[in-house]
């Protein structure tokens, strides 16, 4: 059984450490990101998403990105790229740190070869003082009748395409983390609004924080020439009526609380009121168009904004009042700011005057830190791949009276660099032994 265990897990072992595997994984990842593109996804834009194809709907492609299968996708990748990175370690290891030195002329890279003959002391320091003046790592041994040796320059530039497979690890990992552990949601208030974390809308993921939110102010700034200077929302996390943390956020400067990120995605405007009903005042805020209503405690009347005029020393709004479903308005008026009307007897509404009414985007992702960790990884992978590209140049010194050197260079990718580099090593050696 012990045997039949072992077999199972090479040939399971072989497929993850296939490239094949990998190519097929990258084109179903490839293809679904392809539908999730054409096809509106409930994570990004909700409204689209739910105007899609019922058959859209039922296959899942409205939300590929969260499903179960493009995430075990992924950590196939993830096992396929570690598999591989894993056979991978032992060899760049040794490369760079344990170079094997040639035991022979065979043993020498064939493809780009090069020999300059003096005598055999003179050869070998003249060869060993230059690499190192040139800024080559050597490892040298001696043996009876030769030195061999290994000349290495941006040995660091072995690892560039191994941290290059380890940063999309680390990234497919972080946007796991960020999907499974994480939320995505909206919410609208006005200014005096408070309202609890989980009663936002959410497009994704599931609230586990406990915290209410409060609309301090909100404001359409605008600049001295007529301009507009931002949005802004001052906004306060409160915890059993006490204010936890406070700050004023705006487009591009969100405000981050316990990992949770407020963004600041739109504003409307709207008007601040009293609701006057048997001796009680109520302050309420309204959103321009209908964009909320107010329902009377104790009555099936409705009050809603059809529109501001946002002068801000002398504003106007249309008001129209609905009683239970009925489609018209049983009462509709022109209100300045300060002005009161009696709806039907039962209340007073007054306009107490302009009030902004924010749109904000609420976001909590677990697995940033990790994306910026693999992004990390894949610039330093870059730059060692690009800009350190490694050379090694081998060679052995037979102990004639006339020795030969025969140096060999391992070509890799750019086999001209690496012979450009050789002759030039070889060229500088024979000036110093005419020296």
């Amino acid at each position: 059984m012990s045997g039949q265990a072992e077999g199972m897990v090479d040939k399971v072992w072989n497929v993850f450490s296939s490239m094949k595997t990998g190519l097929v994984l990258l084109g179903v990842i490839a293809l679904v990101s392809g539908i999730g593109t054409l096809i509106p996804q409930e994570s990004m834009d909700p409204q689209k998403a739910q105007s899609a194809s019922e058959i859209f709907k039922m296959m899942g492609f409205t939300h590929v990105y969260s499903s179960v299968g493009f995430r075990l996708i992924l950590g196939l990748l993830c096992v396929n790229l570690m598999v591989c990175s894993i056979q991978r370690f032992g060899g760049i290891y040794n490369q760079t740190y344990k170079p094997k030195l040639p035991s022979a002329l065979s043993t020498l890279p064939q493809k780009i070869q090069t020999k300059v003959t003096g005598k055999a002391n003179q050869l070998q320091q003249v060869t060993f003082d230059l690499f190192k003046l040139e800024g080559y790592r050597l490892t040298a041994e001696e043996q009876e009748d030769h030195w061999s040796f290994v000349a290495q320059k941006h040995r660091w530039g072995n690892w560039g395409s191994f941290l290059t497979h380890i940063s999309f690890i680390v990234l497919v990992l972080g946007a796991l983390v960020g999907s499974m552990t994480g939320f995505k949601g909206y919410f609208s208030a006005g200014v005096g609004d408070s309202l609890s974390i989980h009663d936002i809308e959410l497009n994704r993921g599931t609230v586990t924080d406990n915290f209410n939110i409060k609309i301090n102010s909100v404001e359409d700034r605008m600049l001295a020439n007529g301009e507009r200077d931002n949005w802004y929302t001052d906004l306060s996390i409160m915890e059993s009526g006490k204010e936890l943390a406070r700050q004023t956020l705006s487009v591009n400067h969100p405000f981050t609380y316990q990992g949770i990120t407020f963004y600041q995605a739109n504003f409307t405007q709207g008007g601040k009121f009293t609701v006057e009903i048997k001796g009680q005042k109520i302050p309420i805020v309204l959103q321009n168009q209908g964009g909320n209503y107010y329902q009377v405690p104790g009555t099936d009347l409705f009050i809603i904004v059809s529109a501001i005029k946002p002068d801000p020393n002398q504003p106007v709004i249309l008001y129209q009042v609905y009683k239970g479903n009925s489609p018209q308005p049983v009462k509709m008026g022109q209100m300045n700011k300060g002005q009161t009307d009696t709806i039907e007897t039962t209340f007073k509404l007054t306009f107490d005057g302009l009030a902004g009414y924010t749109g904000l985007q609420v976001k909590k992702d677990p697995g940033v830190s990790v994306v910026w960790i693999g992004s990390a990884l894949l610039m330093l992978g870059l730059i060692l791949s690009f800009y350190f590209r490694p050379v090694t140049i081998s060679g052995i010194i037979e102990k004639d009276t006339e020795a030969t050197l025969t140096l060999g260079a391992l070509s890799g990718k750019l086999k001209s660099r690496a012979e450009e580099e050789l002759d030039k090593v070889a060229r500088q050696i024979k000036d110093k032994l005419d020296q």
